[in-house]
């Protein structure tokens, strides 16, 4: 569903506009996740009194500057912003420095030259939650295993979570050279888009053992090809996010293990971070955000319907 934000900047706030205006910036609202750091941003705004302004770009980078432009042009102080594609994230950057608007930079960071045009990073331990899950793989599968892994290539993050988990298995098996990659397949981070090319995967390669995907959204649609496929069940798939619908489908048993992010803490800091530097206070530049595993051995440790808390 396309949401209408798209077009009317939803804007929350106390009455007066005693406090300041916060932008926030994701690259899309259709997936829940970005929804949580929304939420995030708005529970700390209620808090700070603090007014929120923010749109859905729904992946479209172009609509992405223009929208961040506009927020601009509205008189935002400050910025939470996660951008879709980390390399091309300069222009607006400079757009925001230029007009003294603060930029946190959450959970999918700019390329390390832009650093300067950013006021604060704060992201998840990227390589943890990659390493996470190859030390699972490389516990539950100890002598080797086929893997497919469904990428988002255009993420930083992602590609750090991939690299993560092949440390992840590097360090934890006892030989590495049993663990191989039989492809890299595009998911981009949807569920529709992983089940086609998961499928198409596993018409290709009859031996899959296990397949990473770089968030809960896009393991569904993995899960969904193997159950069209008739392999449920010979194939462990493992998610990242520690998504509601992840959590379900670890109690469920489709999947096996996600490593946890927080992305409604990672939105509250955010805001927090912005309002700071607009007091004039110090900000850690980077801070990284503890990831968790998640798999059958502890699921009835968290909430399946949440994705994270603010404690």
């Amino acid at each position: 569903a396309e949401s209408v934000a798209d077009t009317v900047a939803e804007t929350v706030g106390t009455e007066g506009g005693s406090g300041y205006t916060i932008g926030f910036s994701p690259y899309t609202l259709t997936n829940e996740y970005f929804t949580a750091v929304l939420n995030g941003c708005q529970t700390a705004c209620d808090e700070l009194g603090c007014e929120l302004i923010y749109y859905d770009p729904q992946n479209d980078p172009t609509k992405q500057a223009d929208q961040i432009n506009d927020m601009i042009a509205a008189g935002i102080d400050a910025l939470v912003y996660i951008p879709y594609d980390s390399a091309g994230a300069q222009t607006v950057l400079q757009a925001c420095r230029d007009a003294g608007v603060k930029v946190i930079n959450v959970d999918n960071v700019v390329a390390e030259e832009d650093y300067e045009l950013v006021d604060g990073i704060i992201a998840s331990d990227n390589t943890q939650l990659g390493y996470l899950s190859g030390e699972w793989v490389a516990k539950n599968h100890p002598d080797g295993a086929n893997i497919l892994i469904v990428h988002l290539q255009i993420a930083e993050s992602c590609i750090i979570n991939v690299e993560g988990f092949w440390k992840g298995i590097e360090e934890n098996a006892a030989d590495p050279s049993k663990y191989v990659e039989v492809q890299v397949v595009e998911g981009e981070g949807s569920t529709d888009a992983a089940f086609n090319v998961v499928s198409d995967a596993l018409q290709a390669h009859d031996d899959i053992d296990v397949i990473y995907c770089i968030n809960d959204t896009s393991a569904l649609g993995a899960v969904q090809a193997i159950e069209d496929a008739k392999k449920t069940g010979t194939i462990d798939v493992l998610g990242k996010d520690g998504a509601p619908i992840g959590k379900h489908a670890i109690k469920d048993g489709t999947m096996v293990q996600s490593s946890a992010q927080r992305p409604t803490y990672m939105g509250y800091m955010g805001v927090k971070e912005c309002v700071d530097l607009l007091d004039g206070k110090t900000i850690e530049f980077n801070t990284s955000i503890a990831s968790y595993s998640i798999d059958a051995s502890n699921i009835d440790d968290y909430d399946l319907d949440a994705w994270d808390t603010l404690e």
